[in-house]
């Protein structure tokens, strides 16, 4: 998968260009299975696999946290490489 393809689906679905540089650059940093699942929703947007670890989902990121799927399958990434920052900072109460 290349920047600019994920670059430009990302335009197309209503990012920034700016937003979209920087997303595009971290969603090439995805391990299996998240980069599968990404591949499947740049292919066909309606294509979003859930996937679950340390108490979260991606599904569940996105209706409670009204996160885009990308940055759900972000923030799954950040859940599997540093769990114990990424569930203190998701646990924190946003004022």
């Amino acid at each position: 998968m290349e920047k600019d393809y994920i670059y430009n689906v990302l335009l197309e679905r209503g990012y920034n260009t700016y937003t979209a540089r920087l997303v595009a650059e971290e969603l090439l940093k995805l391990h299996k299975p998240l980069s599968d699942y990404l591949a499947y929703w740049l292919g066909n947007e309606s294509c979003r696999k859930d996937f679950a670890t340390n108490g979260y989902s991606i599904l569940q990121l996105q209706m409670e946290r009204q996160m885009t799927y990308p940055a759900a399958l972000l923030t799954m990434e950040w859940l599997m490489n540093e769990p114990e920052i990424a569930l203190k900072s998701l646990k924190r109460k946003i004022r």
